[in-house]
């Protein structure tokens, strides 16, 4: 990197060079050497279309943006704009060629973006309203909310109804969501959902729904504590970035509408950067990449968290509304008990084996010649057998509990 450079640059994270920062990371609170071991790897193929796009500000009010692969988390693009002429304090990215940004005299502010191609130019920065905008968070979400918090933790819901907003005729109907918004970072992550960390380290998802009212899940309960910037440009990617070092981590949550945080994949031993993100803002622009992700066409089949994330995939794609935490859970229990979700179990009762335990094993040749060796034709040959015969896993799992097979 070049000396001076404030923004990191354009490479492919190397593993060999993280070890010291995770070190690192760990004595900071972000990580912990069980949130390390225990972290799902990634298993299934992914292909993305788009990059996931974020601006930011620097320290010296220079607007910034910069790209990065959705599937591969590599950093591909680092443009540097002109200073905005005032002293930023919130941002929101509502498209690739308008960011809001509030002042610190709570005026707020529209910056039109000309291009960031070859070289980040702007073709104007507009003030659209004199004062009112004191929020110390900001983030749109990409379907016509615009979301801030206050200082006291009150969040609130604006209406954003055109794409280059004049001021009030176009951001109104201001609706109080709640309060106790005391949060350390602030991201949408879909419509009408919010990500959100916490002092402690907590990883919060917020749903808000048509009345205002909210719920909120507690993805993780620590580990999150060292990034004081968090951005989504939605599908289920979360962006954090370490204020200390300047490192930049990616995760995936494989389905960001489930709740659940024991679905998101960490990518502790491939960062974006490991230094040089040392924006003071940032906000990732909603909705502009989309991947297809495939389940893997090997895996250890002797490694069962392997085996295991290959069938939730494999589960996922059977069918999408299988795609949450309780019907994974079913699941998972269902083959625990049958097979320990070994490919070669064998029942010495019955001609009942593999994964699902058929009965006889050499059903599943409906799905591969080789039935016998390989866990995920074994898989796909049993969630088709669930899906015909019980409709769900947890369909299937229920009647297990009752009878004891299925």
């Amino acid at each position: 990197m070049p000396e001076g450079n404030p923004v990191p640059a354009i490479r492919p994270a190397l593993r060999a060079a993280t070890g010291a920062l995770l070190s690192g990371a760990v004595g900071a609170g972000l990580l912990t050497a069980a949130t390390v071991a225990t972290a799902p790897a990634a298993q299934a193929a992914t292909s993305c279309s788009g990059t996931a796009s974020v601006y930011g500000i620097l320290d010296d009010g220079r607007l910034t943006f910069s790209a990065i692969n959705p599937a591969r988390g590599d950093l591909t693009k680092v443009r540097i704009g002109p200073d905005l002429g005032f002293t930023p304090k919130a941002m929101a990215t509502l498209n690739f060629n308008t960011v809001l940004v509030t002042s610190t005299a709570g005026a707020l502010y529209r910056v039109d973006v000309l291009t960031n191609n070859n070289a980040l130019e702007l073709s104007g920065v507009e003030k659209i309203a004199d004062s009112g905008w004191t929020h110390d968070k900001l983030t749109y979400d990409g379907h016509g909310h615009l979301y801030g918090t206050t200082s006291d933790g009150t969040l609130l819901q604006y209406l954003v109804s055109q794409d280059k907003p004049q001021g009030s005729q176009h951001i109104g109907q201001r609706k109080e969501i709640g309060s106790g918004f005391v949060l350390k970072t602030l991201t949408a992550a879909g419509d009408d959902r919010l990500l959100a960390t916490t002092s402690t380290g907590a990883l919060y998802s917020y749903k808000i729904n048509s009345a205002g009212a909210w719920d909120r899940d507690d993805l993780k309960t620590s580990g999150w504590s060292a990034f004081d910037q968090l951005v989504s440009p939605g599908g289920g990617l979360y962006y954090g970035r370490m204020g200390t070092t300047g490192a930049m981590y990616w995760y995936k949550d494989a389905n960001p509408n489930d709740g659940s945080g024991s679905d998101i994949t960490y990518h502790n031993d491939d960062p974006v950067n490991t230094d040089g993100w040392t924006q003071k803002l940032l906000s990732a622009q909603p909705n502009t990449f989309k991947c297809t992700t495939t389940a893997p066409e090997t895996v250890d089949r002797d490694n069962i968290a392997q085996v295991k994330a290959a069938g939730r995939n494999l589960m996922a794609q059977r069918n999408s509304a299988w795609n949450t935490a309780a019907q994974w859970s079913c699941l998972e229990r269902l083959w625990d008990k049958e097979s320990g979700w070994r490919w070669n179990a064998d029942n010495p009762s019955s001609a009942a084996y593999g994964i699902p335990q058929a009965n006889p094993g050499s059903k599943m040749g409906l799905m591969g010649a080789d039935w016998a060796t390989n866990p995920l034709t074994q898989i796909k040959w049993g969630l088709y057998y669930i899906e015909n015969r019980y409709d769900s896993p947890c369909g299937a799992w229920n009647f297990f509990q009752n009878n004891n097979w299925y």
